[in-house]
Formats: C-alpha cells, sequence, structure tokens
C-alpha cells in the first residue's frame, strides 16, 4: 500500500508541476519565455523521471530480477507524460469560452489557473511522496535490529559448546599464537615453515626452527589433544575480518607440527608422527568449527597437510607399527571429513548482518556493493540520488527473501550425501539461475561462490579416500612383504569401505605404481586421468587436476 501511495503522489505532483507552469505561460507575455514554460511544464518531469524508468527496464530485461519495479515506474513515466502533454494543450490552446468582457479577447483556460495555489499542491505532493517513502523506509530500519538478533542467534546455535578454559582448546592456542608471532624468522620467505610438506627435515635450518619452538609444540599438541576449540568473539557483528588472524595462526601452527611429524619419521618414531598427523587433522577440525565458509576451508587446507604428511609418514613405519594403524586416530584421519552444513547457516547469518547494516543505515548499499566486488566503484548516479534509501525501500525486502530462498536450498544440498556429479550439476543449475535471474542485487553478488566450496569438499574426501587405499596397502606390505599396485591386488579384508572417485558416479579411485612411489588419486573436477597428481614441490602441469596422494615405495 506504501509503495502503491508513493506512486499515486509522484504522478499526482508531476501533473501538478505541468498545471503550474502551464498557467505560468498563459500568463506571461513574452513570447519566450511562454514556449520555455511551455516545454518544461511537460519535459521536466519526464527528464526526472526517465533515468528512473532505464534503470528498471535494465533489471527487469538486460539483469533480469524478480523484483524490478519496471511496471509502475513505466506507468508513472507515461502518466507524467501523457498528462502533461494534454495539461499544456488544453490550459494554452483552449480559450475561456465566457470573458468578462464581451469585448474581450478570449484568453487560455490557464490564465484563470491559481499559479500560486498550483505550486504549493505541488510542494505538498513532493512532500507527502517522499514522506511516503520515509515511512516504508522507517518499517524497513526496524527489521535492522531483528535481523542482526537473528544472525546472531543463527551463529549462536550453529558455534562449539561453551566450555571451561580447561576444557577449551583456544587459550592454549592463543599462548602458542603468541609465541610464533613473537618469532620474526618464521614471518621470512626462507622459513622452514614455508613448505612445510616438502623441505628436508634434515636441514639445519628445521633442527633449529623445532628446537627453538619446542615449548610451543607442546602447547600446540595439548590444544590439539582437547575436545573443544571456541575462541570469544563478538558474533552479533560476524566478518571475515575477525577470523582471519586465528585462521592464518593455525595453519602455521598446524605446519609446524607438519615439520616434526615428518621429522619423528624421519627418526624412527613413527608412532609418535602418526600421533602428530592426527593432531594437525584435528587442528584442522577446530578451524571448521567456527561457522564462515572461511573456516571450512581453512579446515579442509590444514586436513591435506595432515592426510599428506600421513602419506610421507607411512614409509618409515615397521612391522611393530602395524597396531598404530588400526587405531582410532587414523581411522578418523580417513574416513571423517569436515562437516559443511552448519557453515552454510554461518554464511546466511553473516548475510543477515549485512543486510541488517544496509536495513537500519549503519552503511549504505554501495559500501556493502564495494565490499562484496572489492573494487570501488562511484557511480555518477550516486553521487545525485539518495541510492541507499531507494534501495532499502524498494529492493531490500526482496533482495532479503531472493538470499535466504537461496541459501535454503544450498543449506540442503550440503546436508544431503549426494554425489559431487549431481552436487555439481544442481549448483551449476543455481548459479546460471543466479545469472540469469538474480532474486536481488546483494544475492547476485553473495551467492556464486558458494558452489566452489563443494568441490574443495570433494577434493578433500578424495584425498582421504587415498590415504584409507594407502593405509591399507602399508597394512598388507608390513604384513606379507609385498605392495599391492592396484585395488585388485589387495587383500579383501583390507580393501578400504569407500573406495569410489567422489568425481565419478561409479568409477572407483585409480592406484598405480610409479617408479618411486605409489599413486592413488581422483581423475577430478574435468573428468580425465591426467596421470596422478604431480609430487609434492614439483611445479604443477597445465590441466593436470587429478587429486590424490603419492607414497614413496
Amino acid at each position: 500500500m506504501g509503495h502503491f501511495l508513493f506512486f499515486v503522489f509522484v504522478v499526482a505532483s508531476c501533473l501538478l508541476w505541468s498545471a503550474a507552469c502551464t498557467a505560468a505561460a498563459a500568463r506571461t507575455h513574452r513570447p519566450w519565455l511562454r514556449r520555455l514554460l511551455e516545454a518544461v511544464a511537460w519535459s521536466a518531469p519526464v527528464a526526472a523521471l526517465a533515468p528512473f524508468v532505464a534503470f528498471t527496464a535494465f533489471l527487469a530485461f538486460w539483469k533480469p530480477m524478480p523484483t524490478n519495479w519496471f511496471g509502475p515506474t513505466l506507468a508513472t513515466f507515461l502518466s507524467a507524460l501523457i498528462g502533461g502533454i494534454w495539461i499544456v494543450w488544453a490550459g494554452l490552446t483552449r480559450a475561456n469560452v465566457k470573458p468578462l468582457r464581451a469585448e474581450a479577447d478570449p484568453v487560455p483556460l490557464a490564465a484563470r489557473w491559481p499559479v500560486v495555489g498550483l505550486a504549493a499542491a505541488f510542494v505538498m505532493a513532493k512532500a507527502v511522496s517522499f514522506g511516503t517513502l520515509l515511512f516504508i523506509d522507517n518499517a524497513v530500519a526496524a527489521q535492522g535490529s531483528y535481523l542482526r538478533l537473528e544472525a546472531a542467534q543463527l551463529m549462536q546455535a550453529n558455534l562449539p559448546p561453551a566450555v571451561s578454559d580447561m576444557q577449551n582448546a583456544a587459550p592454549l592456542y592463543k599462548q602458542a599464537f603468541a609465541a610464533l608471532d613473537a618469532d620474526p624468522a618464521l614471518k621470512s620467505d626462507e622459513s622452514p615453515l614455508a613448505k612445510a610438506t616438502t623441505n628436508d627435515v634434515a636441514n639445519p635450518a628445521v633442527t633449529e626452527t623445532l628446537a627453538r619452538h619446542a615449548a610451543t609444540l607442546d602447547l600446540i599438541r595439548r590444544a590439539a589433544d582437547r575436545d573443544t576449540c571456541r575462541f570469544q568473539r563478538d558474533w552479533t557483528r560476524p566478518s571475515i575480518d575477525m577470523l582471519l588472524p586465528e585462521m592464518q595462526s593455525l595453519r602455521t601452527a598446524a605446519r609446524l607440527l607438519v615439520l616434526d611429524a615428518r621429522r619423528e619419521a624421519a627418526d624412527g618414531n613413527a608412532a609418535d608422527a602418526l600421533h602428530d598427523v592426527a593432531r594437525i587433522q584435528r587442528i584442522g577440525r577446530h578451524a571448521s568449527n567456527e561457522p564462515l565458509l572461511i573456516s571450512n576451508l581453512v579446515g579442509l587446507a590444514i586436513d591435506t597437510m595432515a592426510l599428506e604428511t600421513l602419506a610421507q609418514v607411512l614409509p618409515t613405519l615397521r612391522k611393530s607399527d602395524l597396531a598404530a594403524l588400526d587405531s582410532s586416530d587414523i581411522r578418523d584421519i580417513v574416513t571423517t571429513p569436515p562437516a559443511m552444513a552448519s557453515h552454510y547457516y554461518g554464511e546466511e547469518a553473516f548475510g543477515l548482518s549485512t543486510f541488517a547494516g544496509m536495513a537500519d543505515s549503519r552503511f549504505g548499499v554501495m559500501n556493502a556493493l564495494e565490499m562484496f566486488a572489492n573494487q570501488p566503484q562511484r557511480p555518477f548516479l550516486s553521487r545525485i540520488l539518495p541510492l541507499t534509501l531507494l534501495y532499502r525501500v524498494f529492493f531490500l525486502e526482496a533482495d532479503l527473501t531472493g538470499y535466504r530462498s537461496i541459501m535454503r536450498r544450498y543449506q540442503r544440498l550440503a546436508a544431503g550425501s549426494e554425489p559431487y556429479p549431481e552436487v555439481k550439476k544442481k549448483t551449476d543449475a543455481m548459479e546460471t539461475e543466479l545469472r540469469d535471474r538474480s532474486p536481488g542485487m546483494m544475492s547476485s553478488l553473495i551467492m556464486p561462490a558458494l558452489g566452489g566450496v563443494f568441490r574443495a569438499q570433494a577434493q578433500d574426501v578424495a584425498r582421504q579416500r587415498a590415504a584409507s587405499a594407502l593405509v591399507a596397502a602399508m597394512k598388507q606390505r608390513l604384513e606379507t612383504g609385498t605392495t599391492p599396485t592396484t585395488f585388485e591386488e589387495l587383500s579383501t579384508k583390507l580393501v578400504p569401505p569407500a573406495s569410489r572417485d567422489p568425481f565419478t558416479t561409479d568409477q572407483p579411485l585409480v592406484m598405480k605404481q610409479t617408479d618411486d612411489a605409489l599413486l592413488v588419486y581422483s581423475i577430478g573436477p574435468d573428468g580425465e586421468d591426467d596421470g596422478g597428481p604431480v609430487a609434492p614441490g614439483a611445479d604443477k602441469v597445465e590441466g593436470n587436476d587429478d587429486i590424490g596422494l603419492r607414497m614413496a615405495l
């Protein structure tokens, strides 16, 4: 109803403007001024409305959006154009049929219109239309606090449980982070941590780093052994920036533990190395406890470190270490990928917080667009039009509804168990839908990147299944003295329960032997076998997207 009244009063103000200018033109005796007022009478409202018609036409046809306001805006434009032209014609070409004196010349009809009264009515109509906008804007702004509260509750529902400092890993991590941050040598490109999974662990620099951070490693191990990690944050205002310091520090801590695990394996302490590999994975789980997708991606990256380290530790095992391969830690490493559903709820909360900021004017739509586009853009219209106000009044509600709808679809997909090829079809369809018919301005910026998280998850599953196959191959090697080079050569009791390539619907992972390694890998998103992943530390081969692990023979 509010929007209907707004358009009615906009049309009324346009017609009153035309009538006031026509009345003034009828009273002037200067031909040039008369012609000017005639032109301004109908063209000024049209010129004022034209940018809005063009913008809504763009949203309706070139960047299709369900809520584009093209129909009402076009109707207002045509009403102002046709009504303005008719008022000018009727007011200036029709003579007054009842002159005051018989001998008087007929005067234009508009000459008897009250100029001041029409001008005052025009100002009132403009004021009412603007007041209607403010009324709608206030109603939208009132939702800001509710959206912020909903975002906080959604975050809290997906956070790890609150525990005491004696059970929480976060305080121990913070002590370790402080020690790592205080070491400038770790920040250089030559630091052993820069290539933790490929550096020669016999290098003196590695030995020196591990010795210098022996106490730090103890803190990291104690933290990783705790089940819960919950950093204190203000979840009423979620942002990427508030997560980055801890996420980066967790990756650094994981790299340090990778170095130590590889060093332990090289020194013959394979059992201790396996325990540290399990701890590296738990660090990844702690990272992914934060309910945002960036946390999930960091957790997957740390999980990749753990799996690659496991593949490097396995060849150092002896027959006496066989029991260690049956431990619960190893089973967790190769069978439990990080959960993803909660991160989409956290991402929804992040979006709701963004919408709340626009609803209650904490920041404008241009700020939000710059934040997601990552490139400041200030169109000329933003300097002369109240874009933030217009967005809140006309587009925010529909944008928010579209955002919720799309997030629900992603959440259902994340909670399901469909194979990646089916998930890929659905995410591609959603991204095509967003591109061809976006539900809103903000939604079109936020949503398309979300589908890539499913690919990252499938890549992690591929590495886990490859690790499971390598563990089975190592068990058989320790039991029989021979290393299987294909899945068919694996003993029936050792075949991993899940060996399907996650990037296919029914094909198994590829297992094959090279001159110096046993490879287990997925053919990757492109569906083609490119010969297996390159060796750790080697240059990437263009077009090779195979994902897996290699174990030295």
